[in-house]
């Protein structure tokens, strides 16, 4: 069924693992996609969010866009599990919604991380895209890249 529909609507095909939104994610100043932290050194995360060009005007402004930051720790170590403590902990607001439709809203958020534990983490955001029309119709959609962060004992 669907391979009749991509064969009907050609431009249906290249749309359709293609995010009606874009999302990046940078992570202080470094422009790598791996960083280096101390223990206890924050760093502020930030992203932005665009509409693709191909997505409908009154698509738009019926749907709303929520940011949100996560982190994960990559292969968890016996620290953060045994000890029952969060090995980071975020400083400000994880989710904001943004209004696509107006032009003047501002299409960034940022937020504040800082590790209290020695490891690998993960850190990203998705966008949830939601109808006004219909509560409970979500899609979420994450960014293409996220950012690895390195936390190191400091060594003084």
């Amino acid at each position: 069924c669907l391979r009749e529909i991509i064969d009907e609507h050609q431009s249906f095909a290249s749309r359709i693992c293609k995010p009606p939104v874009s999302l990046q994610v940078s992570v202080g100043e470094y422009p790598k996609s791996e960083v280096s932290l101390k223990i206890g050194e924050p760093v502020q995360v930030n992203t932005n969010v665009s509409i693709q060009e191909w997505v409908p005007a009154d698509v738009v402004a019926k749907s709303k866009v929520t940011l949100e930051f996560c982190c994960a720790e990559k292969q968890p170590g016996n620290n953060s599990t045994s000890s029952g403590r969060m090995p980071y902990v975020w400083c400000g607001q994880l989710r904001r919604t943004v209004d696509l439709s107006n032009d003047d809203d501002d299409k960034t958020h940022k937020a504040r991380i800082a590790f209290f534990q020695c490891g690998v983490y993960v850190v990203s955001a998705c966008a949830k895209v939601s109808s006004l029309d219909t509560p409970g119709v979500e899609e979420f959609w994450w960014a293409p890249h996220a950012k690895i962060i390195h936390v190191e004992e400091d060594r003084q």
